[in-house]
């Protein structure tokens, strides 16, 4: 199962000016040295790279697995829309992260732009809803009428491993295979690994995957040390020692 590390995982400025603090290109020959399998890019180190930057990151031997995007699905937003569309070309990703809006009134709408962008991208990049709290997609059973004449080997669902097994049970339970990438956060003490008391809990929650006989992918999304002092060793760190538990719980 491909473990990957999500580039915003270790970006200090994701939440505030968006602008990079790290050229990613540098680290792809560390991610492969020590054990993942690809990166899932933030958008931001695409869009806001610099030529050289963006050629490296194009001849890279590391597996670009997803395009993690936040272009919106509105009629306004065609734009984004076409710039990540060309990213994907660019890069070969395997697939991409993206998220509906939250306005109800513009179901239609999104559904109408999500179809048409799926047209657009290349037919071998998966499309993987992140169903984020905050969309009109939050509830899966919502999701799951939005999605349910959609080819679920075209579109994808991603579920949160955050430590909560009720939360990935339902989503497990409600979707089945087309759960084709899970995004693991593990912000703070409760979601360590390596603390006895946050184990369980965590162990919960891969027992739910494992028992759903999940196939797809995984992204270290989110680690301890965010949010707090930044620093992009200790993060990595923490990103480490947590591809190290999800191979050890979903092997």
């Amino acid at each position: 199962m491909p473990v990957y590390i999500s580039t915003v995982c270790l970006e200090r400025n994701r939440w505030g000016s968006r602008q990079p603090s790290y050229r990613v290109s540098e680290w792809l020959p560390r991610f492969a040295a020590d054990g993942f399998d690809g990166i899932e890019l933030w958008e931001n180190h695409w869009l806001a790279a610099d030529a050289g930057e963006r050629d490296r990151l194009m001849a890279a031997e590391t597996p670009l697995a997803v395009y993690n995007t936040y272009a919106a699905f509105s009629d306004e937003h065609a734009e984004p829309l076409e710039k990540a569309a060309g990213a994907i070309e660019k890069l070969a990703a395997g697939g991409v992260k993206y998220n509906l809006g939250n306005d109800p009134a513009k179901l239609s709408e999104y559904r109408r732009n999500l179809l048409k962008w799926a047209d657009r991208l290349p037919a071998t990049c998966k499309l993987l809803c992140e169903c984020h709290p905050g969309t009109i997609l939050e509830e899966p059973a919502v999701a799951a009428k939005f999605f349910a004449d959609l080819d679920p080997n075209r579109f994808g669902v991603i579920v949160h491993v955050a430590g909560n097994p009720d939360v990935v049970k339902e989503w497990f339970s409600t979707f089945g295979s087309r759960v084709a990438h899970l995004h693991v956060q593990m912000r703070d003490a409760q979601t360590n690994p390596a603390l006895p008391e946050a184990r369980e809990k965590l162990d919960a929650c891969f027992s739910e995957v494992t028992k759903h006989g999940y196939q797809g992918s995984v992204s270290i999304e989110f680690t301890r040390g965010i949010g707090r002092d930044e620093d992009i060793e200790t993060l990595y760190a923490n990103a480490r020692a947590d591809m190290a538990y999800c191979r050890k719980v979903l092997s």
